[in-house]
């Protein structure tokens, strides 16, 4: 795979990785160690400890791969910023960065972008993002409860960006066993005309308080017939 092709695809990992729950430190799934199914009525919140307090940071350690024999190793960081507006409306952003290197031939791919929250605890929503290239503005956002149980679900929101492109994204959670919960988020990009550009999946095991242990991101780029897997540690 083309570096530039697969530093677009890293683009939408920092950037989607953002619109829910911040990728955090934490080990695997769970080691081979024997799982219980969590109590379905458990509650669960959705968001980090003060993750929308200005100053908040989280590192992630990542390794993965591609289809394409690609091997990756680098950090996500992200840090919540000073309340600003956003497309007219009073925000909180959220900035992340992401740099991987490919050891397979040195190249170091990087990404930067804000995520922009609205401000309200009981109406939190995602308004839209920011990179260096495009700024992708909301169409239709939905309200994302600061709690759930398992098998609850429901959307993020629709955006569009300055080409026309179309991100839809949704929440699930699911059993993460042994007390614990699986936040998954579904994304996919489609062109003007409808056409899958990529879909990304998270996945990231939480604790009842909203605390990342680890988390997945898997990526598959329509062009190149080519998935793209990262693991947060």
């Amino acid at each position: 795979m083309e570096d530039m092709k697969i530093i677009k695809a890293i683009k939408l990992i920092g950037l989607y990785s953002l619109t829910f729950l911040l990728v955090a430190c934490g080990g695997g799934g769970g080691g081979g160690t024997p799982t219980t199914p969590t109590d379905p009525n458990t509650v669960f919140s959705l968001f980090a400890p003060d993750y929308f307090t200005v100053g908040h940071s989280e590192t992630t350690n990542l390794t993965g791969s591609d289809t394409l024999g690609g091997v990756y190793t680098g950090t996500f960081s992200a840090q919540t910023q000073p309340q600003t507006t956003f497309l007219g409306e009073a925000a909180i952003p959220i900035f992340g960065q992401l740099q991987l290197t490919n050891t397979a031939n040195g190249a170091v791919l990087s990404s930067i972008g804000t995520v922009y929250w609205s401000t309200s605890a009981a109406d939190r929503r995602q308004l839209g993002y920011s990179e260096s290239s495009s700024t992708t503005v909301s169409g239709t956002s939905t309200a994302i409860p600061q709690t759930a149980m398992i098998n609850d679900f429901g959307a993020i929101g629709t955006y569009t960006d300055n080409a026309g492109n179309v991100d839809v994204d949704s929440w699930r959670l699911d059993d993460g066993g042994n007390g614990r919960a699986k936040i998954v988020e579904l994304g996919t990009t489609e062109d003007q005309f409808g056409n899958l550009i990529t879909s990304l999946t998270t996945i990231t095991l939480i604790d009842t308080n909203g605390n990342s242990l680890s988390t997945t991101l898997v990526v598959y780029i329509a062009s190149e017939n080519a998935t793209i897997t990262l693991s947060g540690n």
